[in-house]
């Protein structure tokens, strides 16, 4: 069993929607059994709170959401 979460990275000031936003990423922590890779968390996906408005532009950012189900853009 894991158990995951979203933890906020930061803000930073995006030029491209003109205002502040926040980075986020979902990670996995593992419980109980690990791998023996020495990870304490693995990255499920990252976002941003303007990733939606940015999404919709010619060129996104590697931040922006896609779709409704929550993708990333991935380059």
């Amino acid at each position: 069993m894991s158990v995951e979460k979203w933890v906020k990275l930061g803000t930073k000031n995006c030029e491209i929607v003109g205002k502040e936003v926040e980075l986020m990423e979902k990670r996995v922590y593992p419980t109980g059994f690990q791998d023996g890779s020495g990870e304490s968390y693995r990255v499920l996906l990252r976002k941003c709170s303007a990733g939606y408005q940015c999404g919709h532009l010619e060129n996104p950012c590697a931040w922006a959401e896609t779709g409704h189900d929550g993708r990333l853009y991935i380059r």
